[in-house]
């Protein structure tokens, strides 16, 4: 299986002529992502003012959307080009429809299913698109028939094709569907509380409390979410503004509710929400929002123009300041651990840093701190790697074991754990660690490499032998392995 998130071909061919220019310098990556955010800000103001006819509604619209600190994850991380890509090629496309179905030529519905296509291969978040058509459709009253679903078929043909690539790539997962909408439901909850109070930003949100059927705080915002929903249907019989924004919301954040579950650990970590995650779902917010402010205007303008003047100001201050948290991995994950010291990944992350400065005293303590909080495979296997390094064997074994309880299959720690038993003289254990490793991973030299040595170790010539010999087929080239193999055939009488 492969993670969907990274079939992102478009999105590949951009990082590569990046790299054509100018290899791995950070300042065009980042300047193309603000460059899109910028063009999407712009997109989104078209996209509302084709909706409403109101340019202060759209403007309004557009300038939350450009300034608001939730998006500050998206824009300022090189990596989630992804995100803002395919939002503009998505924005393109729904305003290459409207225009389309407000008159206009019949080609602008092919530069629309092609933004979809370009939307898609950025990133499989825009399989979402046809329901957004529907929705727009629905809006404007027109009639959802058979000749209204046939127009939308190649949208439709094209967002289940990449929808199989997306199903088809994702881990396995034993969690129910219900509890996948109660996660998705907090994960509502909590960006709609981002969204109007963005304190207490961070680049983790984890979720500690096990997933369950009777866990209050999944039951509140799932039935939160459903009254809001009826509240909107309800709302549809004077204006169907509200009901549309909140559907558009809805629609375009349920394709991250099967994003909650990470890692490889048998207790797997739930992180149930990322910003980036608001992108394209924010605008139906700020939408409403200005809709609101431009209801007051009329009453109370000064109030209305001032209010909308310390919002950009504090949005603006806010983005900024949330942005310097990006600036190394240090800051990243001390800011995580300022609005959440419950996170043991923060604290892994902080003690993988210590230890690549030779900081070990620090990087043991953040270790600690890790487990301490719950016991996970990746501190547990960084924590054998310090003690291993500080020669401390019978430390570093323990720990790499208390990684396989964890995780049992991961290659690496068996190989580590078979080579320090190796050192030790427990050779059965050795290489029974070595030969689960190897049935993992069998394209794999350095596990053969180790097999073959703790058989030369026990004296097993014959076994030796095949172990590097399967090096060399993987690797012609290994110059030691194959002075290692022509001393031991010649020991053997090969």
């Amino acid at each position: 299986s492969y993670d969907p998130e990274l079939y992102i071909p478009l999105t590949l061919v951009g990082y590569q002529l990046d790299h054509l220019f100018v290899g791995l310098h950070p300042f065009l990556y980042h300047l193309e992502n603000l460059a899109f955010h910028l063009l999407n800000s712009a997109l989104v103001a078209w996209f509302v003012l084709l909706l409403t006819g109101r340019r202060w509604v759209a403007a309004v619209t557009a300038l939350l959307f450009a300034v608001h600190p939730l998006h500050t994850e998206a824009v300022v991380w090189a990596s989630s080009r992804k995100d803002v890509q395919a939002a503009c090629f998505f924005l393109l496309s729904l305003i290459a429809y409207q225009l389309f179905r407000a008159g206009g030529e019949k080609r602008l519905y092919r530069y629309s299913v092609l933004a979809l296509l370009l939307a898609l291969l950025s990133k499989v978040i825009a399989i979402t698109l046809p329901l957004i058509l529907l929705l727009l459709d629905w809006r404007e009253g027109r009639k959802i028939d058979r000749a209204n679903l046939r127009e939308k078929l190649p949208f439709f043909v094209l967002s289940i094709l990449f929808g199989v690539i997306a199903l088809g790539g994702k881990y396995g997962s034993d969690e129910l569907v219900a509890e996948k909408l109660l996660i998705g439901s907090k994960a509502v909850v909590f960006y709609l509380g981002k969204l109007l109070l963005p304190a207490g930003l961070s680049v983790l949100y984890p979720y500690t409390e096990p997933p369950s059927l009777t866990n209050i705080g999944l039951l509140v915002p799932f039935f939160l979410v459903i009254a809001i929903t009826i509240l909107a249907w309800k709302s549809s019989r004077k204006t169907r503004e509200i009901l549309f924004a909140w559907l558009f919301f809805l629609i375009t954040v349920a394709p991250t509710f099967s994003n909650f579950a990470r890692g490889k650990d048998l207790l797997k970590d739930i992180y149930f929400a990322s910003d980036r995650y608001t992108y394209l779902p924010s605008i139906a917010a700020f939408f409403l929002a200005a809709l609101l402010l431009h209801r007051l205007l009329q009453k109370r303008a000064q109030i209305v123009q001032g209010l909308i003047a310390v919002l950009v100001v504090l949005f603006s201050f806010q983005a900024y300041a949330q942005s310097l948290t990006w600036e190394n991995s240090e800051t990243l994950f001390t800011n995580v651990l300022e609005h959440y010291p419950n996170s043991h990944l923060a604290h892994n992350n902080l003690g993988s840093l210590r230890y690549r400065e030779g900081e070990y005293e620090e990087a043991l303590q953040h270790y600690l701190q890790s487990l301490a909080i719950r016991p996970n495979s990746q501190a547990s296997y960084n924590l054998g790697q310090l003690y291993s390094a500080a020669g401390q064997t019978l430390e570093a074994m323990q720990a790499y074991r208390d990684a396989l309880k964890n995780r049992p299959d991961d290659v690496p720690t068996l190989v580590n754990l078979g080579v320090l038993e190796m050192r030790a003289g427990d050779l059965p254990r050795a290489i029974g660690h070595l030969k689960q490793a190897r049935d993992l991973d069998p394209v794999s030299t350095f596990v053969h490499y180790n097999l073959g040595a703790a058989y030369e170790v026990q004296g097993n010539i014959e076994e030796a032998v095949g172990s590097y010999r399967r090096v060399l087929e993987l690797d012609p080239e290994d110059a030691e392995v194959s002075e290692i193999l022509q001393r031991l055939e010649l020991k053997n009488g090969a």
